[in-house]
């Protein structure tokens, strides 16, 4: 049976793995605020106070993103591109949700690695299972590596998550840019 030292060895460190969560939970929520910016667009382009209480007292993400493709197909029917964009787009919102979810109602669990019998690191890792409290089992490595970013998250799988979500956020943004600039008043 293999041996645990005294003194776990994290690589990488617990801080290290902790603050690529709190980046992650971060840029979703730059996601979440730009969402409230297209529903704006889309909703009650003079008042953002009015679509932001709208759009923040619907619970649950998909809820919301039905609330916003519902507006746009009202406000965008003379623009079809733009409404196909905002299909497409809320579309990955949704995806990325999932993954969103996982790593936010996960657990925080410790995994270690040994080379046969010989004690190589720990590392903390965010778990995601409905099925198991303690999150999907793996006894190889390809297993593991298959569960990846789809049920477990360490340092590597949260910060892809934040880059992830970054790029998704700037999406919405540029998306919410294309749609408010279709309906500025056109001078000359």
């Amino acid at each position: 049976m293999p041996e645990f030292p005294k003194e776990l060895v994290f690589r990488p460190t617990r801080d290290e793995t902790y603050i690529a969560f709190a980046a992650a939970v971060d840029a979703w929520s730059k996601v979440e605020w730009q969402m409230m910016f297209l529903f704006n667009s889309v909703s009650t382009p003079t008042d953002l106070n009015k679509s932001g209480s709208i759009l923040l007292s619907i619970i649950g993400i998909q809820a919301q993103l039905r609330v916003i493709e519902a507006a746009a197909r009202s406000h965008l029917r003379k623009h079809p591109d733009l409404l196909k964009d905002v299909e497409r787009t809320t579309e990955k919102i949704g995806k990325k949700a999932t993954v969103r979810n996982r790593i936010i109602h996960g657990r925080w669990n410790e995994t270690h690695h040994f080379i046969g019998e010989e004690y190589q690191h720990t590392e903390p890792l965010r778990t995601f299972s409905v099925e198991q409290i303690f999150g999907p089992s793996y006894t190889t490595e390809q297993e593991r590596k298959a569960l990846l970013g789809k049920f477990l998250f360490d340092k590597a799988e949260l910060d892809k998550a934040a880059e992830m979500f970054e790029h998704l956020s700037k999406t919405i943004f540029e998306l919410q840019f294309r749609i408010v600039s279709a309906f500025l008043p056109r001078l000359g």
